[in-house]
């Protein structure tokens, strides 16, 4: 049986050197050291492999479609005592995306999906209810005076359903977190339910803590969860009343204003302490967020 005959033509060391040439950053990188042809060939195969990584890296549109064996690293050449040597770096995507991890370190969304936090004062939704401007400018506002360590007031925000109430405080939320600043945004209702389900673990108290100290907290429909005379008296009035001796920035939002709040939901009981409690609630409430009451 006659053998099968294959055509192979070996690749010369000349024409690898030329295909490394092609590469603008290689190209710049042996004139800026004055490397001969010798020492090139002697770091030749360290050089196609970082060539094929480079390649790999400026092709790259993210982190998700890194082909590199160390994702999100980088190849970088240095010449130093006439050896060439091959590093490594974090690259920008993965920069981002450590910045982006960190950054989401800064706020917990509790009981809220995480879409909210796609939200943005950079391009604020002015699509839905009223007195957007007014908002956006007393949050960006906000966002200056905690940057620079002012003592600052929160908001309360009301209106009817689907007027951008949650937006609005995601996006606050967003940005604060960009600026590192610890934010918790929380929708009331669950967390009350989260509240009454603690108790049976003796684990009350660590959420509870965590609400009152927090740099800024955001609570997002308030009233919208059924009335508690231990919640509102054990567990909301104290949260406020830490807050604002600590003057720690509370925003919330709700369907009522914070009249309605106190009269139509918080004082739903007959008894006079409950009335009592009940405005109790409101003044803390009123005094966390001053003249900051908008209606959308």
């Amino acid at each position: 049986m006659e053998k099968v005959k294959f055509n192979y033509s070996p690749i010369s060391k000349d024409s690898l050197i030329e295909d490394l040439l092609e590469n603008p950053f290689l190209n710049n990188f042996f004139i800026e050291n004055d490397l001969d042809s010798d020492t090139i060939e002697k770091f030749l195969l360290d050089l196609m492999n970082f060539n094929k990584e480079k390649q790999f890296c400026m092709s790259c549109k993210g982190l998700n479609e890194c082909k590199l064996v160390n994702r999100g690293l980088e190849p970088a050449l240095s010449y130093r005592n006439g050896k060439i040597m091959t590093s490594y770096k974090e690259c920008k995507f993965l920069r981002i995306s450590k910045r982006k991890e960190a950054q989401m370190g800064h706020i917990d969304a509790m009981h809220l999906p995480s879409r909210v936090l796609q939200a943005s004062l950079d391009d604020f939704d002015f699509g839905r209810g009223e007195n957007k401007q007014e908002i956006l400018n007393k949050m960006k506002t906000f966002i200056t005076k905690i940057r620079n360590g002012e003592t600052v007031s929160g908001m309360y925000l009301h209106g009817r359903n689907n007027t951008g109430k949650t937006y609005c405080l995601s996006a606050l939320a967003t940005e604060l977190m960009k600026n590192n600043i610890d934010v918790v945004i929380a929708y009331y209702p669950d967390l009350v339910r989260e509240f009454k389900s603690r108790v049976s673990n003796n684990s009350l108290e660590e959420v509870v803590s965590k609400l009152k100290q927090v740099q800024v907290l955001m609570l997002d429909d308030i009233g919208g969860e059924g009335t508690s005379v231990w919640v509102r008296d054990e567990i909301l009035g104290p949260i406020l009343q830490y807050r604002l001796l600590d003057h720690k920035p509370t925003f919330f939002s709700s369907n009522y204003s914070r009249k309605k709040l106190v009269q139509d939901h918080f004082a739903k009981f007959s008894r006079e302490t409950d009335n009592l409690n009940a405005t109790r609630i409101g003044i803390r409430i009123a005094e966390l967020t001053k003249d900051n009451e908008i209606q959308l």
